[in-house]
């Protein structure tokens, strides 16, 4: 026994002075990482890391827990693997005399005489007889992970500081002995302090954490009373005494899960020929919650990003990543919801524009408001990992200082680089679109010509927009989603020149207005679309949803030349293209002849499905962020695990959206319906109750459009949910 121990301290020490740069394997790309920072000037640093380095020499179990945490030599860095992790928890849980830290360090090779090169720098394969310094060697392809870089996990004493680590590895770096030296290469390194993580980081709960928890058992317990009563009103009460309800009773059912769910699937209002819109909106959120997955996917820990690089040379690499599109379809359907119950509304009673634009702000505001609280409190305590404080910690943290920008829909212009939530850019989008549709609905009404030339002209200014800037800031055509946006994309340049500004995102959201009006123009009317006019509707629709589309993967292949005009060009008419496709399929849906898509996009349980949407699409990016924040180590992406995913992203959101609707949406849209209408004349009352509540005008109850083999009661637009 006594000889197995001597072997043992003799391993161990030379495995520590390999560690400290006598011995070094001659292949590594990369050198290891020091023990501690025995040479600090810190004092509790140095000595807390000599402390370390003598009990590891003893075997000691926590030391051996640190260093067995720390990441050793790279693997997988010529595929894309650049995180080297090491094991997070068991450095956090290492029982020290000390607190450990656990901290993700940068380390660059500095490889000079390769700004020439004598290979395509372009070439996604590499000539298996080429020098692997060619692989490492950083040329600006942004098609390509750099591989120059890797982030290695490092367990250190937690009394070192920043600038203790840095200096400590820099000088570790430059001393060790690598055969690379003969090379002309250099190593640096740095510490970036989001990277780094304490198990006394945790801290306490704060005011803020315990309103949030107490707001939402108020809600909770709302909901079971209210319930509670609803279910013993309508024992004791008959249908036709429970129908007629006092005011009071109105509010104290307005928290019924009962009636809300029965309410979420059965529209009492109903316009057929729109009902195709509920499917399309349902489908459309799901391809964004997939194409969500896939970005946030990818901006985590990978250990085969060239799979993602040889996506971005796929012949039909827009396809896949141009799913913005669909987000275009939700301003396409809110316009289009939105001009048709403005002129349907205004044909009964004009109502004050202003009070619509309130309307407007109070049904979206609320549940809104709770998830950007979710956001800013509890959010941050729901996952750890090395990753966790880049990735969800930073969301938190931007909603905590900039939440009121969010709730003024003014977070896509002040303080855009620190957005709450990345992906609601939308809703202020669409919020400030709403404002200037009311306006040119009016208009409109009043005199058609001059409010149809005023929604042309804005179309064509909404499509000169995003050319000029193009042309001007010399950008590409669209936003691409290559690395550079997904690890960081509240501070793309694109994304804050033009694809989360209002003024660069409004052409389908007016070409969605021409289509209200042509519904507008078709209310009450039997029309009805030939065979042949139907196919060739189809036929151009398509093709103009084609050239949108492929025409994008030019702009995604790396030997494409740069030209600000073609760039320009693309990026004024693809979205038009998009839209005007889009609204030729709705309409021959609604009045043509196509009787399979009809029947597939006014499947009934599309309705409330898309009554759950705006839940939904607040919410299931939480789902995704926390995933990618708590990788413990890289992951394998392909895309059937993507699918995989995305299925349970979807299934994960709609039910916090079921939730979130029975607690806060329909409850506060009762209650904001009774206050605003109670003391008002019925006359007016019936003209709120058809006014835009979140996007669009409640329709008529009864349409006399052609007859459909369908429960019409059942697919009806949900005129309360078009806010996407």
């Amino acid at each position: 026994m006594h000889l197995i121990h001597v072997c043992l301290l003799v391993y161990v020490t030379v495995g520590i002075r390999f560690s400290e740069g006598y011995f070094q394997n001659s292949f590594d790309l990369f050198p290891e990482l020091p023990l501690g920072v025995p040479n600090s000037g810190n004092p509790v640093c140095r000595e807390q890391s000599e402390l370390f380095v003598d009990n590891l020499k003893n075997l000691t179990l926590w030391a051996h827990e640190m260093w067995d945490a720390t990441a050793k030599a790279s693997t997988g860095i010529l595929r894309g693997n650049a995180f080297q992790m090491g094991h997070f928890e068991q450095c956090l849980s290492s029982k020290a005399p000390f607190e450990a830290q656990y901290c993700m360090v940068d380390v660059t090779i500095h490889i000079p005489g390769l700004e020439k090169p004598d290979r395509d720098v372009l070439a996604i394969e590499f000539d298996p007889e080429d020098s692997v310094l060619d692989r490492l060697y950083r040329y600006g392809d942004k098609t390509k992970q750099p591989r120059d870089t890797v982030h290695f996990g490092w367990c250190i004493p937690a009394a070192c500081t920043i600038p203790d680590l840095e200096l400590s590895l820099n000088e570790h770096l430059q001393n060790v002995d690598t055969p690379l030296r003969n090379k002309n290469i250099s190593y640096s390194a740095s510490v970036r302090k989001e990277f780094c993580a304490r198990e006394s980081d945790a801290g306490n709960y704060t005011i803020a954490d315990y309103s949030f928890a107490l707001l939402t058992l108020i809600f909770v317990l709302l909901v079971f009373l209210s319930t509670a009563y609803d279910y013993q009103a309508n024992n004791k009460q008959s249908e036709e005494k429970a129908k007629k309800k006092t005011r009071n009773q109105k509010f104290l059912l307005a928290f019924s899960a009962r009636a809300n769910f029965t309410e979420m699937s059965h529209m009492e209002t109903s316009n057929p020929d729109l009902g195709v819109l509920n499917g399309l909106r349902t489908i459309a959120i799901f391809v964004i919650i997939i194409d969500h997955r896939f970005g946030t996917f990818t901006s985590s820990a990978l250990i085969n990003f060239n799979y993602v690089e040889q996506q971005f040379r796929a012949p039909f690499a827009c396809v896949v990543f141009h799913g913005d599109l669909f987000v275009d379809s939700f301003f396409l359907l809110s316009g289009l919801l939105v001009a048709y119950g403005l002129l349907v509304q205004f044909d009964k009673r004009m109502v004050n524009p202003g009070f619509i634009v309130f309307l407007r702000y109070i049904r979206l505001t609320p549940l809104y408001a709770f998830v950007i609280f979710y956001y800013a409190t509890v959010f941050d305590y729901t996952g750890k990992g090395p990753l966790w404080k880049v990735i969800a910690g930073a969301d938190s943290d931007d909603c905590k200082q900039n939440w009121w920008t969010n709730l003024l829909y003014i977070n896509n212009y002040v303080n855009a680089d620190h957005m709450c939530m990345t992906h609601a850019w939308y809703l202020p989008c669409d919020f400030h679109y709403f404002i200037i549709a009311v306006g040119i609905c009016i208009l409109i009404k009043k005199e058609k010509k001059i409010g149809l030339s005023a929604l042309m002209s804005a179309t064509i200014v909404s499509m000169a927009i995003p050319f000029i800037l193009t042309v001007v800031y010399r950008r590409p055509s669209m936003l691409m989603f290559y690395t550079d946006f997904l690890t960081a994309p509240k501070s793309h340049a694109d994304f804050l020149l033009t694809y989360s500004k209002s003024h660069a995102r409004a052409t389908p959201y007016f070409i969605g207005m021409f289509g209200g009006y042509l519904y507008y123009r078709m209310k009450g009317k039997n029309y009805h679309v030939c065979r042949i006019k139907s196919a060739l509707i189809v036929f151009v629709s398509l093709a103009s949803i084609a050239a949108s589309v492929l025409t994008g993967s030019v702009f995604y292949d790396p030997y494409h030349p740069y030209n600000p005009y073609e760039a320009a060009t693309y990026a004024g008419f693809h979205r038009a293209l998009w839209s005007i496709g889009s609204i030729g399929l709705i309409y021959v849906a609604s009045y043509g002849h196509a009787k399979f898509i009809w029947k597939i996009l006014t499947w009934s349980p599309w309705v409330p499905l898309s009554k759950l949407q705006y839940g939904a699409y607040l919410v299931h990016m939480q789902f995704q962020l926390r995933s990618a924040a708590s990788f413990m180590n890289p992951r394998y992406i392909s895309y059937f695990d993507l699918m995989s995913l995305a299925a349970s992203d979807m299934v994960l959101a709609f039910i916090c959206a079921l939730a979130l609707y029975l607690m806060i949406e329909a409850p506060f849209r009762k209650i904001f319906k009774e206050l605003l209408m109670s003391k008002r004349e019925p006359k007016m009352k019936t003209a709120l109750e058809e006014a835009p509540s979140n996007g669009t005008a409640n329709v008529e109850e009864e349409c006399r459009h052609r007859p459909r083999n369908i429960n019409n009661n059942n697919t009806a637009i949900s005129v309360e949910d078009s806010r996407l």
